[in-house]
């Protein structure tokens, strides 16, 4: 027995696929370890892989693989002749496990670059190894760059860019025409940007890649964001909304017209807030059709609409087809153009109910770029019901969590009084990987469209002017809702302040 399992022999296992590619065949040899299983995501996404191991209790040996694998590591003890027949049965059955084309980067051991295979499979594998490898460290993104001396790999988790990984320059031709295989684009065009997108399975999971490459003067630099298929809704307690910003949102839902906005800047969450509106309608009883760019949540018994400009189907056409279809509930995945805005407020004013995101700084910003769009005022400041504004902030990790004062710079750029509130940071441990922050939360700004508000708006007060009336009306801003989760130990003084912009003026 060991670690609480009985002996066995990898070998002998069926051990899936994920778990194998996780690690090349020279790092299993190097730490004398072998894949045995992966566990399902948990709540926030975090994985455990079990590797077999002759030196299971080497917390050493432990915190390496964690910094190499990106990931939790479980050890289980077994005898090290098992475990080299391990390593040629499952990686010589798993012909598409990662080469060597790619080495660690940062802290974790890094892998001589060979070229002992060549062309498409060397490529096919190297890419399949980069993706299995950023799901395993629940990373949104993917950054492939290339450099003048070496292509560097970075994920992004959690909001934050990660170097990981790194080949030679001379292979990323072989790597670029991979992506662009996958995601039907023309591999040999290179000077010109290119976007596609393609499915990859891994495991039970489907995830959709969108891909975009642009030329720079180094080479071909490529971004994949990755959009997991089996997502699931959240609800608003798990956004992070208090009860009054719960409260305003569920009142705003509950009108039969209106347009209710989430702004902020790109990857700040507010499609995943407006699904989470979604939720909340009954579209049993409802007509409930939405238009995206991308689909991100496919929703039994709502009707949705991918938009694709190549074929003339923008928001704004759609949106037109949309109001045919005898809608009562319609989401408009972003207003990005005076059409569109004008569209979603004829929408908002004729019995519907519209829900959409609109790229600006906070709600006073909103209501001033859609009548500098173009908008009338006083159809702005009729058809809207109420603005969101949001950021996300990283979570501190639970498991290494410690009070932390406030020192006098978070102090003065945040406005803090000298008082005895405590607020806390994450020292980094295993199952953080060190970073001591897990996952993501969202801090909110939720503004009902009062009289003052409205009058503001019909005589095109400028962003400051309704910024300063909301503070008149007492309506906790970004900040406010920042403090009140860093209080709370849910984040840090630091992720408030990286996250959300504070005027000192």
């Amino acid at each position: 027995m060991s670690n609480g399992m009985p002996e066995f022999k990898p070998q002998h296992l069926h051990v899936p696929r994920e778990a194998v590619m996780l690690l090349t065949r020279e790092q299993a040899l190097q730490f004398r370890v072998c894949p045995v299983s992966i566990s399902p995501p948990n709540a926030d996404g975090f994985r455990t892989v079990t590797l077999a191991s002759a030196n299971a209790r080497n917390p050493q040996l432990m915190r390496d693989l964690q910094r190499a694998l990106g990931c939790g590591v479980s050890l289980v003890q077994v005898d090290e002749d098992d475990i080299l027949q391990g390593i040629e049965t499952h990686y010589g059955s798993h012909v598409d496990a990662p080469t060597d084309l790619i080495m660690q980067t940062g802290d974790a051991p890094a892998q001589a670059a060979t070229h002992a295979q060549e062309g498409g499979a060397t490529a096919a594998t190297t890419v399949e190894s980069i993706i299995q490898r950023a799901v395993a460290q629940r990373a949104t993104d993917i950054h492939i760059e290339p450099h003048d001396d070496y292509v560097y790999i970075r994920f992004r988790i959690d909001g934050i860019l990660y170097d990981q990984l790194k080949y030679d320059l001379e292979q990323h031709a072989q790597v670029i025409s991979r992506i662009k295989i996958l995601a039907n684009l023309d591999i040999a065009q290179n000077r010109i940007p290119q976007d596609g997108r393609f499915d990859v399975r891994l495991g039970k999971h489907m995830f959709d890649v969108r891909v975009s490459v642009v030329p720079l003067t180094t080479g071909q630099k490529a971004a994949l964001r990755l959009l997991p298929k089996h997502q699931s809704w959240m609800n608003f307690t798990q956004l992070g909304l208090n009860e009054r910003n719960r409260a305003l949102l569920e009142q705003m839902i509950e009108r039969p017209h209106g347009m209710l906005l989430a702004t902020g800047p790109t990857g700040s969450g507010k499609t995943t807030t407006m699904y989470a509106c979604l939720a909340k309608i009954d579209y049993l009883a409802k007509n409930v059709i939405t238009i995206e760019d991308p689909v991100e949540y496919r929703i039994p018994r709502i009707g949705q609409i991918q938009v694709n400009p190549r074929v003339g189907l923008t928001f704004a056409t759609g949106l037109r087809s949309i109001l045919r279809q005898d809608p009562d509930v319609i989401l408009v995945g972003e207003i990005r153009d005076p059409e569109t805005l004008e569209m979603a407020i004829h929408s908002a004013l004729t019995g519907h109910l519209v829900f959409s995101t609109l790229h600006c700084n906070d709600a006073a910003a909103a209501a001033a770029r859609m009548v500098d769009m173009g908008a009338e005022p006083f159809l702005v400041a009729t058809a809207i019901s109420g603005i969101v504004s949001q950021r996300l902030v990283r979570r501190i990790c639970d498991k290494c969590r410690e009070p932390a004062p406030a020192d006098d710079m978070a102090r003065m750029h945040l406005h803090l009084a000298e008082e005895d509130a405590v607020y806390y940071r994450g020292t980094g441990c295993p199952h953080c990987r060190g970073i001591g922050y897990l996952g993501r939360i969202s801090v909110f700004e939720v503004v009902p469209l009062t009289a003052e508000i409205q009058q503001a708006i019909m005589r095109k007060a400028s962003a400051g002017e309704i910024r300063a009336i909301i503070r008149e009306i007492d309506a906790p801003t970004l900040l406010d809702d920042g403090l009140e989760k860093a209080r709370a130990g849910i984040t840090s003084l630091d992720e408030v302040l990286r996250a959300v912009y504070v005027d000192n003026s």
